[in-house]
């Protein structure tokens, strides 16, 4: 029983999250609000997931918003336009039909594809390391490579999430931007936890 109270808490933990980052989305009128909501939401599913499940959400939620409004909208807006630039050449180069355009399409689509990788590990990367935001692109794109099973694990759950989603739209506003959020920040920490095992074999081998 012990087990299905905390269970249920969880859960019931996930919805408020994901009503939380709704409300906040539409206090910044979604264009403002978004980015700083998806990231105060890492950051209190961060703390979940490292041990800290007693973290007060709403008042942690509301600073990490007010704290990263301005940096979460310059990282995620900027991340939005290379992303749209990217999907507009590769429709282009999939419907022109022109040898060399066309040809230009797979390099595009893996350029594509390792794009949406990297915008999913620059939130938790910026939460978890706090640097800069070059140094986050620089981690994010050797992170996708650091545990490659991982990140393709991530990539199929999220699939089947969206999947789920799509079949039970109802449980939308209940978890569905939490429930992403849990399932990247849970993989994320994996490929952390990786780094620092490489990093504690090397200083073995050196000392």
């Amino acid at each position: 029983m012990e087990r299905v109270y905390y269970l249920a808490d969880f859960v019931l933990k996930v919805v408020y999250l994901n009503i939380l980052a709704f409300f906040f989305s539409l206090l910044g009128l979604i264009v403002f609000g978004l980015f700083p909501a998806v990231t105060a939401s890492f950051y209190i599913v961060r703390k979940w997931l490292t041990g800290d499940s007693d973290i007060r959400i709403t008042s942690n939620f509301y600073r990490i918003f007010k704290k990263e409004l301005l940096k979460s909208n310059g990282i995620g807006w900027l991340l939005t336009m290379i992303g749209l630039l990217l999907y507009i050449n590769l429709t282009i180069a999939e419907v022109i039909n022109h040898s060399f355009i066309q040809i230009s399409y797979y390099p595009i689509l893996t350029v594509f594809i390792l794009f949406l990788c990297l915008c999913l590990f620059v939130i938790p990367v910026y939460i978890h390391f706090r640097t800069s935001f070059l140094s986050v692109l620089k981690h994010t794109f050797l992170l996708i490579f650091v545990h490659p099973l991982n990140t393709l694990l991530l990539l199929i759950t999220i699939s089947i999430f969206c999947m789920m989603m799509k079949t039970m739209p109802g449980f939308i506003p209940l978890c569905g931007l939490s429930g992403l959020v849990l399932i990247v920040m849970y993989f994320s920490l994996k490929t952390f936890e990786r780094v620092t095992s490489i990093q504690g074999e090397r200083k073995e081998v050196a000392l």
